[in-house]
């Protein structure tokens, strides 16, 4: 699937190609003259699959219009046919080459359909996917911030944190000449005493700014002011999820540390929770699996495989990281894990792996977290 077009190539079970094709435009009259393709390969006792990979979102139209029309549908990750790729002998690679290889790889396998996303939850998808575009341009236009800061005034950007008191600050003080020269008092009012010490004392030894200043000073305040409107902008956004989320009475809500921003974002993404027939798929799904290499004798463990979806990952790790305080399961498994020996930042992933297995739980068996007993009768 592309924007504007899409290949396809039919192929029976003994892998024999049928047809192949093109459309030019993805038009509902160009989606007529393939469902009249289908009609056409269709055959009295034999079961028709299609398969689609997953391509941002220019695969939605034609998959919903055929879906619409009653046809079984498998959305394919790309990383699922690029083995079926790589497998041919010649390496090149086009669109009618790479239909053929989703031809071939769905002869191969053998799946269920893909189930559409919940309806009542693509509001809710759409906001997550503005809320992961304009994080995405926020840490972007920080990092450029921090590269001019670092120019103006070396030292500065491991000082001083880009929230809102910081940007006012640094919209009128960013050279060390002016930070030495700003009113003590005026300074007061963006950071803390500790703070405004410590950036005196980076001013005081910082080496001079490059002849270019006068630009850089300019640059600095355009991306501050970018940097504003990013951050109100994700807070608008921040908001309507939040008024999703107290429109639903989601049982993920009883999990500690799962917020309606955190919420929405597990939500979003997963959609429907059937799709995992255990907690291992969910975490697999997530990207939180380790990644195990096998040969002969050697066994070796390596990180994480960070195949999911990386918002989703971040939203679990960032829910994990707060229910180490607030929630005595997770609590305990982490210190466990630490008591053990295992470094902090491998047991909070480990911990976000035993967080994926609540939140499938709950989830899964639309059921309310309840702390077990054992724990509360600690707390008691």
């Amino acid at each position: 699937m592309a924007k504007d077009k899409f290949d396809y190539c039919a192929m029976d079970s003994d892998l024999n190609v049928l047809c192949t094709g093109n459309n030019c435009s993805n038009s509902k009259e160009d989606f007529q003259v393939f469902a009249d393709v289908l009609n056409a390969l269709r055959s009295p006792g034999v079961v028709m699959q299609i398969g689609m990979e997953s391509t941002g979102i220019y695969h939605l139209p034609l998959y919903n219009y055929l879906r619409a029309r009653g046809y079984r549908i498998r959305l394919l990750n790309g990383l699922e046919v690029r083995g079926m790729k790589k497998s041919r002998v010649r390496k090149s690679s086009n669109d009618a080459i790479d239909a053929q290889s989703i031809a071939q790889y769905l002869m191969t396998t053998k799946e269920k359909d893909s189930e559409p996303f919940p309806e009542d939850l693509l509001d809710l998808k759409e906001l997550v996917t503005a809320y992961s575009i304009i994080t995405d341009k926020i840490r972007t236009t920080k990092n450029n911030v921090i590269r001019v800061m670092d120019m103006l005034f070396r030292g500065l950007s491991n000082i001083v944190d880009l929230d809102y008191d910081s940007i006012d600050m640094l919209s009128r003080y960013s050279t060390p000449e002016e930070f030495l020269q700003a009113d003590q008092d005026e300074l007061l009012h963006h950071v803390t005493k500790r703070r405004a010490d410590r950036i005196r004392n980076a001013a005081e030894s910082a080496p001079d700014p490059p002849g270019c200043t006068k630009a850089l000073k300019i640059e600095l305040g355009s991306l501050l002011r970018i940097l504003r409107v990013l951050e109100k902008e994700k807070e608008s956004i921040e908001e309507a999820m939040g008024r999703e989320m107290c429109n639903r009475d989601h049982v993920i809500k009883s999990i500690p540390g799962i917020g309606d921003t955190i919420g929405s974002i597990i939500l979003g993404k997963i959609g429907d929770i059937a799709r995992f027939k255990s907690p291992e798929k969910l975490v697999a799904f997530v990207g939180l699996d380790p990644v195990i290499k096998e040969s002969g004798k050697m066994r070796s463990e390596r990180p994480i495989s960070k195949r999911g979806d990386p918002l989703l990952r971040s939203a679990i790790y960032m829910s994990t990281v707060v229910a180490t305080r607030s929630n005595p399961v997770i609590s305990e498994f982490y210190r466990r894990k630490v008591e053990g020996g295992m470094p902090k930042t491998k047991a909070l992933v480990a911990a976000s792996r035993k967080q994926c297995h609540i939140i499938w739980s709950v989830w899964y068996n639309n059921r309310i977290f309840e702390i077990p007993e054992k724990f509360r009768t600690k707390e008691e």
